[in-house]
């Protein structure tokens, strides 16, 4: 299993973050690597995972010095990736280790699992802003409109892959930002594969770096060119 997490400026969450997913795939027993992808950082991120890595042997770190966003780390990730799941999380810790496994647990009978905040019997231990939960709602509304992708939450950052679904989709994946999440899906959608979305244990983190008054325009007008294909 290959757990991938992109990562900008997290200097202040991202070694917690790793060791909480290292010494949970441990335990676990399950084989797995932990593929960390900094971009454009301008902080000590780099610094931090890098020094991990010398120590952990199940750590690979892929530094990126320019600007590619969240869905350029994510490719990169995936390309990396040798396990035959493949996963990618948020760098905050929003979605445990303990709720990620229980996702991929269910990934036999699916081609993609997504976790998700909004359907029933999902536990929000610490909510967002009101006005993040709002602008969620309403990218929601338009992902539903304007690409047909019938789910409650695109956007949480608890996804789970088989490889062989992803190699199909991969030479077609663009860089979409912070609407990757919503791309990737198109795609498996057109192409016929099974997702499934499934509720989970998620907490927001105060500390997390996502400016959403910035974000919501971007993300609009990449949908745009998700469905245009463009």
């Amino acid at each position: 299993m290959s757990i991938i997490i992109p990562a900008l400026n997290e200097e202040k969450v991202i070694r917690s973050t790793i060791m909480a997913y290292l010494q949970f795939f441990r335990q676990s027993g399950k084989s797995f690597e932990v593929i960390v992808v900094p971009n454009n950082c301008s902080d000590t991120t780099v610094k931090i995972v890098e020094g991990l890595a010398v120590l952990h042997r199940e750590l690979l770190v892929k530094n990126i010095p320019f600007k590619v966003g969240k869905g350029g780390a994510i490719i990169e990730g995936f390309r990396l990736a040798k396990g035959d799941v493949i996963v990618y999380v948020d760098a905050d810790n929003a979605t445990k280790p303990e709720t990620v496994f229980a996702i991929v647990q269910q990934a036999v009978h699916a081609d993609c699992v997504m976790g998700s905040r909004w359907m029933q019997g999902a536990r929000v231990t610490r909510a967002q802003p009101v006005f993040r939960r709002l602008a969620s709602r309403g990218l929601n509304i338009l992902v539903r409109v304007l690409l047909g992708l019938d789910f409650s939450d695109t956007q949480a950052g608890a996804k789970v892959f088989k490889r062989s679904a992803l190699q199909k989709i991969l030479p077609e994946l663009k860089n979409h930002g912070w609407a990757f999440d919503v791309g990737v899906l198109y795609l498996l959608k057109l192409r016929g594969f099974i997702i499934k979305e499934v509720p989970i244990t998620w907490e927001d983190n105060p500390d997390s770096h996502l400016d959403m008054r910035r974000a919501i325009p971007r993300m609009f007008i990449s949908l745009l060119k998700i469905r245009l294909r463009l």
